[in-house]
């Protein structure tokens, strides 16, 4: 069947209509990337020898809508520059970059290639949220001048090789939710004036060689939910201040440091998630970190200190799934309700603990050397009491 049309002039029209609005909507919707900014990335491009993770940079190409690790606003201004992981970026941080005056997110990450010092040319790439030079080569101190990025958000230097003291000027990123300094060679103390930051939720400094106590000004930081400071040689005790934590879900790491003495006892009304304080020199009571009252426990771990209580009446929590309490001088029996919780670890060896071993069928999955060097433990999976 053929079908033909009487009034093919007004089709015409209507066609070269609908033809001139898609238009229009294509141009309002389609991103052109600056000319300048575009000159800026070709540099950096060039600077590193066209490397791997430069391949889609190609002149000819959009580079807001064709660039991998690019984005614009809609003014075709690049807001990001994100690019990670690979072996042939060899040089510095790109010094050019001060030319993306709109950059918001930068990511310049994972190149073990990539050597020398924070330039300062960063401090004026104001726009800043996201800074994140992480698993590279960097070398030097951190920059005090990083205090001057007042918008940012996240900052991520872990896994480089930066030397000195952490600048106090952090302390003024006062909308930073996110520090991570770990695996690094920091050395000094931990700067009180990070206590000053109160968007903080994460604060990582594992992994260095900071030295003097925890400052209890880290207590002040209303929203924070994990505190990693494992593997450092931090020295006296947990300030008194921690008590206060306000946030119902804490995570904190405190192990292999040079930590001693006893835990304050306001310490133990922090609602804490996850406390790991393995490897230092704490002693004394430490039953009051338990209680079924600790609803939201789940991890604890106090292995390799010299905490000397009497275990035989401490109320477990019942979302407990790690404990780990071996290596110390703990007396008296376990608990009954231990062989009721959902224990994913355990390990309460070589301490002073005597007594049957409670029956429960999660426990019967852990190797009998998790309950062994101790006084008079008996049951399964030791042997059976007399």
């Amino acid at each position: 069947m053929e079908i033909t049309y009487k009034n093919t002039s007004a089709l015409s029209l209507i066609f070269t209509f609908i033809l001139f609005i898609s238009s229009l909507n294509l141009s309002f919707s389609t991103t052109i990337c600056n000319t300048n900014d575009k000159n800026v990335l070709l540099g950096i491009k060039s600077q590193f020898n066209n490397a791997s993770v430069f391949t889609t940079w190609d002149p000819i190409t959009d580079c807001c809508k064709n660039w991998s690790g690019i984005e614009c606003n809609s003014n075709g201004r690049v807001t990001m520059l994100a690019v990670s992981d690979t072996n042939d970026v060899i040089g510095e941080i790109p010094t050019s970059v001060v030319n993306l005056p709109f950059l918001q997110f930068f990511t310049f990450a994972v190149f073990p290639g990539v050597s020398g010092t924070i330039p300062p040319a960063i401090a004026k790439l104001t726009n800043l949220v996201h800074l994140d030079f992480s698993l590279d080569s960097l070398t030097g101190p951190i920059p005090d001048f990083l205090g001057q990025l007042k918008n940012l958000d996240v900052i991520d230097l872990s896994g480089n090789r930066f030397t000195g003291q952490i600048p106090a000027s952090l302390g003024r990123l006062t909308k930073l939710r996110s520090a991570n300094l770990g695996s690094n060679q920091l050395s000094g103390p931990i700067p009180a004036s990070l206590g000053m930051i109160k968007s903080l939720e994460q604060l990582y400094i594992y992994i260095n060689n900071l030295s003097g106590p925890i400052p209890a000004s880290l207590a002040q930081l209303p929203k924070l939910n994990e505190l990693s400071l494992f593997q450092n040689q931090l020295t006296g005790s947990i300030p008194e201040s921690f008590g206060s934590f306000k946030n119902p879900a804490l995570n904190i790491d405190l192990s292999s440091n040079n930590l001693s003495g006893p835990i304050p006892s306001s310490f133990g009304k922090a609602k804490i998630t996850a406390l790991v304080l393995s490897k230092n020199k704490f002693s004394g009571d430490a039953s009051f970190l338990f209680g079924k009252d600790k609803t939201v426990l789940t991890t604890m771990d106090l292995s390799n200190n010299i905490f000397k209580f009497d275990f035989s009446n401490v109320d477990l929590s019942p979302g407990l799934k790690n404990l780990d309490i071996s290596h110390n001088m703990i007396f008296g029996s376990l608990p009954e309700k231990l062989g009721q919780l959902p224990l994913q670890r355990l390990d309460v060896s070589f301490n002073q603990l005597c007594g049957q071993i409670p029956t429960g069928r999660r426990l019967k999955q852990f190797s009998p050397t998790k309950f062994s060097n101790n006084t008079c433990l008996c049951g399964l999976p030791l042997p059976a009491c007399t």
